[in-house]
């Protein structure tokens, strides 16, 4: 009997086994650049790498890097594990070993979109379509090459989640919980929070759709049932994550993604909201008419900095114009509403189509969700495009001040739209409907697709005037904007043929099927050019924007990244522990000073609040004194006179300063150092004063503290020794130390970040408060003598969290071990 079931199982699975290979080789021959060694140029990564470079130098757990921004938590770089996580551990050793940056998250989006789909009901074949409109749906293949790879990675968990809720749905109740609590926990794991939140809302949606459904049928039982099932699931899902997801609530209450402390000036709406400044929440809002991108690609110019061939209007009119021109132009073929893009986000002519076929065919009540799902997301990410719903949820709705990129909304109908399509393809071959009714259904559903398509390839120019507001901006002659405009209106009638061509194909394929005799006979062929057609349409799309240009060799990578500079060279001969340095461009937006140096910038989205608000009143200012300087000055002596206006800059001890990487640095001769004694100090009683302070304060020798501190201090009276010494003596990322003599006792400020959550100070051994002085910095009072000063990164409540992680983990592991047992030990006893 054994035999005979084993021989069956296998036989059974021998469909599925071909489908994950062939989902492998799609996904090789994508990506065979990388497989081939070659490296993807991807924007986050390169930052990554120059951010986390300290971080992987030192090759033990830390919480902390100094590499950027003056010192700030690493939770969102390297990540920060306290504890063993069990499932974390298959995720990333296992999941992530292919090619964990590129193919990878694609490989794991193709697989878990087909389980779901065959969850769903759908015969492998059709889940095999499903599986590669969701996969190769162009925002997927574009956020890898941005290096959006967390991003990626919790994306591809969704299907799994929504794949253990149908099975709960549906009465298996241990395969359910089993798959939901494991891909819940992979997505938290994942550690993208917006694509959670949003997922999040989706499945609360698909929920409460049962919810509904089940209290008008009065099934009470399994509502009680379905409930409490999901609700352990995601508690456990969590307590395995625990640790993870403290870390983002502690850490995000003190990023700029915080509450701001300010009152005044430009963070004065902020509390209100808890959250994000509004414009920029809402800076990458998605058009109302760009929405169309998703069944024409092109229809708003496609990614910034498009190309132009030797056919194009551009082409000729600079060539006209005696321009030296190679046989492409990079030019600003966008003209939407978003300040730039990496390109649009298409879901495919043909899935538009099939989703709109299945309002007609699909009998059930849950295509109605499904569709109000769709538009309440497409709403979110229209942003202020669509300003008076979300203005509401931006200061109401719990946490969605907290996210930027509101454009990111679109990921949930990526899934719905390929989700509806099956469903539509599924009643299609079931043979249940009409023939009459599906032709009609046909008529309808291609019709008004293939009809937009149609009036937008014919005339294009009722409808869009294929203008930017940014068009001014760019300085270019009339002649030029005129011929781009045309250029637009080319790419946009082009895209809206090709839509259109795809349209007819595949309803032509469907016609033919439902004309025919035999239906049953013509499944395979209907399911297999609606398989290539759409796979050829998200093929060609996607190899717009992620192609083998995209990749270049290794060593010329490192070349082209990490190329020591002449000011590089020049900084690395300095032996000291520890000095700052500051690159003047663009220096809160690159982290690759970072890969060689400790930086006063650096590039991260959630960037300490505090250091936020010292960038904006002080550092700014001081940067752009710097900058005209290089334009006035005629001696060096000049340079100096400007930094020495520069308090701030040198309480954080930025001593090398970077004008041109091909120029050796200004050594700026009025840095404070890592540590000094001050001869004075005072207390202010807000954060708006406590700033303020900054504009008259002298912070070599004087001291400013917010009232909180009082008692730190306690009444201390510091008698000034000038033969006081306070040196550095070791440097780590997250342990710092320190020697001190002093014959009395005295107030020590430290050129490093406070932050009161996980920072301890230790003199001699024993454990000292600290105090944040001078807005953004640490000070001990250090007792008069020879002194140890020890500063350890050593969070407790994340180790704590850390432990709870490991239990709840290891539960879900066994539990989940348990109910495959319990499945196959039932499966074999019928």
């Amino acid at each position: 009997m054994l035999y005979m079931n084993t021989k069956k199982v296998l036989k059974q699975s021998v469909p599925h086994l071909g489908v994950f290979v062939f989902f492998f080789l799609i996904v090789l021959i994508y990506f065979y650049p990388a497989f081939d060694g070659k490296i993807l140029q991807q924007g986050d990564i390169n930052q990554f790498k120059g951010m986390s470079r300290e971080l992987l130098e030192y090759d033990k757990p830390s919480g902390w890097t100094g590499s950027m921004f003056c010192g700030m938590p690493s939770y969102h770089i390297t990540g920060y594990q306290t504890g063993i996580d069990f499932i974390a551990w298959i995720k990333a050793h296992i999941l992530g070993a292919v090619q964990e940056e590129t193919a990878g998250p694609v490989l794991m989006l193709l697989i878990t979109a087909y389980i779901l789909f065959l969850i769903m009901g759908a015969p492998w074949w059709l889940a095999a379509v499903g599986a590669i409109a969701t996969g190769f749906s162009s925002y997927n293949i574009i956020i890898i090459v941005a290096g959006h790879v967390t991003k990626a990675w919790t994306l591809s968990f969704v299907p799994l989640v929504l794949s253990g809720m149908f099975l709960i749905f549906k009465r298996k109740y241990m395969s359910g919980f089993s798959i939901f609590a494991l891909g819940l926990a992979w997505l938290i794991i994942a550690n993208h929070l917006q694509i959670t939140y949003y997922a999040a809302i989706f499945c609360f949606l698909l929920y409460l759709g049962f919810l509904v459904d089940r209290i008008f049928n009065k099934e009470w039982k399994q509502l009680c049932k379905v409930t409490g099932i999901l609700t352990v699931g995601v508690v456990i899902a969590v307590l395995a994550n625990l640790s993870n997801l403290y870390i983002n609530y502690e850490s995000g209450n003190e990023s700029i993604r915080g509450k701001s402390e300010l009152t005044s000036g430009s963070d004065a709406e902020l509390p209100a909201t808890n959250g994000l400044d509004k414009d920029y929440v809402f800076a990458w809002s998605y058009g109302k008419a760009e929405t169309l991108s998703l069944l024409i690609p092109n229809v708003m110019g496609g990614n910034s900095g498009g190309f132009l061939g030797k056919d194009s209007h551009l082409y000729k009119e600079l060539k006209a114009h005696g321009a030296q021109v190679t046989k492409d132009i990079q030019t600003y073929t966008y003209w939407g509403d978003k300040p730039f893009t990496s390109g649009p986000v298409y879901f495919g002519a043909i899935i538009c189509f099939l989703f709109l076929f299945a309002f007609f065919i699909v009998p059930k009540n849950f295509k109605w969700w499904l569709l109000g799902i769709t538009i309440l997301f497409m709403a979110l990410a229209w942003g202020k495009n669509l300003a008076w719903f979300n203005d509401f949820m931006y200061y109401h709705f719990p946490l969605y001040s907290k996210f930027r990129t509101v454009e990111m909304a679109l990921v949930i109908p990526a899934f719905t739209f390929p989700i509806l399509a099956v469903m539509a393809l599924k009643e299609l071959i079931n043979n249940k409907t009409e023939s009459f009714v599906l032709k009609k259904s046909l008529n309808w559903s291609a019709g008004v697709t293939a009809g937009i398509c149609l009036i937008l390839w014919v005339i294009p120019d009722v409808f869009f005037s294929f203008e930017s507001l940014s068009d001014a901006q760019y300085g270019m002659p009339d002649w030029y904007i005129y011929a781009l405009k045309e250029d637009r209106k080319v790419l946009l009638r082009s895209d809206a043929l090709r839509s259109l061509i795809f349209i007819g194909l595949a309803a032509g394929l469907i016609w033919v099927y439902i004309r025919s005799k035999n239906r049953k006979k013509i499944i395979p062929y209907l399911i297999a050019g609606l398989f290539i057609l759409i796979l050829c349409d998200l093929w060609q799309v996607d190899k717009r924007y992620l192609n083998v240009d995209n990749f270049v060799g290794k060593k010329k990578y490192d070349e082209q990244l990490f190329s020591k500079s002449t000011a590089d060279n020049f900084i690395l001969q300095d032996t000291s522990f520890s000095y700052r340095v500051l690159n003047l461009n663009n220096p809160f937006q690159e982290a690759r000073t970072s890969y060689y140096h400790k930086s006063i910038g650096g590039y991260h989205a959630a960037k300490l609040g505090r250091y936020q608000n010292l960038i904006d009143r002080r550092l700014s200012k001081e940067i752009n004194s710097i900058i005209a300087s290089f334009g006035t000055a005629t001696a060096i002596e000049d340079l100096n006179k400007t930094l020495e206006n520069c308090p701030s800059l040198n309480m954080l001890n930025a001593k090398y300063i970077i004008f041109n990487p091909e120029q050796p640095p200004l050594v700026n001769p009025y840095v404070n150092g890592n540590a000094w004694f001050v001869n004075s100090y005072r207390f202010v009683n807000s954060p708006d004063e406590e700033i303020e302070a900054l504009e008259t304060l002298q912070p070599k020798t004087e001291a400013v503290f917010d009232k909180i501190f009082e008692s730190n201090i306690q009444s201390l009276r510091i008698i000034p020794d000038e033969k006081a010494r306070l040196e550095m003596t070791a440097y780590y990322p997250n342990k710092v130390i320190y020697q001190s003599s002093s014959s009395q006792e005295g107030l020590a400020v430290f050129s490093e970040v406070y932050y009161k959550n996980g920072w301890k100070a230790f003199i001699d051994g024993k454990q000292t408060p600290i105090s944040r002085a001078d807005w953004i910095l640490r000070a001990i009072t250090i007792p008069a003598g020879d002194h140890q000063i020890e500063f350890i990164f050593d969070p407790d409540d994340v180790r704590l969290c850390g432990v709870v992680s490991t239990i709840f983990s290891g539960l879900l592991l066994l539990l989940i071990i348990v109910s495959l047992a319990g499945m196959v030990w039932k499966k074999e006893n019928k």
